[in-house]
């Protein structure tokens, strides 16, 4: 993990005090409720935690304003003494914390509990999400958005750093739509957000994923898949068009071997935007193609990464496994792609995962969650 160096590396460093950013929290007094915290209080603003419907402005414990008369006038200057010292108290109480804070085990961290206990909004994007789970589905929207900072304290505080990066993973293979090559944590005490490193900026990432929504429309009605009557000739259109508007592209394939991680043709190659913008792509953008189109077919379909030994590519490799009469069958589009002349084939189409042509290629565990993979079998 690389940290900013306001995070855990550097604790000794005093940090300003924050009050919580405007939003609903759990109300203090009432265990069913929520209430509108406006950024420097608590407002009269309640709703149901569960149901999420607002209930009015009826004040609880929570939020109590003291009503005010003309009689009062003659404690004026007391009472604002008394409020004067009261508010240097909590000011003074909120400096002592910031300067222990970061000295308090776990338990004792407020900031980061109440944020545990809200779940942050996520933004609503024009593409599909497809996550095997509500976090990595959060991540993806964020990541198409491209925002720059996604907040991930709900999870990490209640399921670790391990099973956050685990869901960014799957959100970074899973989703055709998604540019980002990783990304680096922040971790300010109180808050944990994961900072992406987006490819594209956000005006080119948009024309990319527009090309390909595009493509993958006319894609299906060019190859018959959008009338298929089955998932079976919904698949086999989608291979069969793929395999016939792609060329491997054996110049990434070089550039990735020698050792280069990204670049331009690089990046290119390992996406759906390859195949369906410039005709040609390495696995990866094979098998993101595949996806795309797939899931826009109505059709449960998955990008699988591992390696292989030996074949038409060797080492990391990437393809798919799609939901045909409840069975998890492979495709690999690749490997069917012909060479220059050759008829196109069928051979890695809709095979079992047991199948003798796969015995040289060995699965990871990175593509979906740990929790998840044993449902692909």
């Amino acid at each position: 993990m690389t940290f900013y160096p306001d995070g855990p590396g550097d604790a000794s460093r005093p940090r300003t005090p924050r009050l919580p950013a405007p939003g609903w929290l759990p109300d203090p007094a009432e265990t069913h409720l929520e209430r509108y915290w406006d950024g420097a209080r608590w407002t009269g603003r309640t709703r149901d935690r569960v149901s999420k419907v607002e209930t009015g402005t009826t004040a609880s414990a929570a939020y109590a304003p003291r009503a005010w008369s003309p009689s009062d006038t003659r404690h004026s200057r007391w009472n604002g003494r008394r409020w004067g010292i009261a508010l240097s108290v909590v000011v003074c109480a909120m400096v002592a914390y910031s300067w222990v804070q970061p000295y308090l085990p776990a338990w004792a961290n407020v900031g980061a509990q109440v944020a545990a206990l809200t779940t942050p909004d996520a933004p609503e994007v024009a593409y599909p999400t497809y996550g095997s789970v509500e976090l990595v589905t959060y991540l993806e929207a964020h990541l198409i958005a491209q925002t720059d900072s996604i907040d991930v304290t709900r999870w990490t505080t209640r399921e670790g750093f391990d099973s956050v990066e685990d869901a960014i993973t799957e959100a970074l293979i899973q989703n055709p739509y998604v540019y980002a090559n990783g990304g680096q944590w922040r971790d300010t005490g109180a808050r944990v957000k994961y900072e992406p490193f987006y490819r594209y900026s956000e005006g080119d990432a948009e024309h990319r994923r527009a090309v390909t929504r595009q493509a993958i429309e006319q894609g299906l009605l060019d190859s018959g898949a959008a009338t298929a009557a089955t998932a079976a000739e919904k698949v086999t259109a989608i291979h069969d068009y793929i395999v016939a508007i792609a060329d491997y592209d054996y110049t990434a394939y070089d550039l990735i071997t020698a050792g280069a991680i990204d670049g331009a043709r690089v990046d290119q190659s390992q996406e759906a935007y390859g195949i369906f913008a410039a005709g040609t792509a390495v696995c990866n953008g094979y098998a993101q193609a595949f996806l795309a189109m797939a899931e826009a077919a109505g059709l449960d379909a998955v990008q699988v990464t591992g390696t292989v030994s030996s074949g038409m590519t060797v080492g990391n490799h990437a393809w798919n496994k799609v939901l045909v009469d409840g069975r998890w069958l492979v495709v690999d589009t690749t490997w069917d792609d012909p060479l220059p002349g050759e008829a196109p084939q069928r051979e890695y189409l809709m095979i079992p995962s047991n199948s003798p042509l796969l015995v040289t290629r060995v699965e990871d565990a990175d593509w979906v969650v740990d929790t998840n993979i044993g449902a692909f079998a």
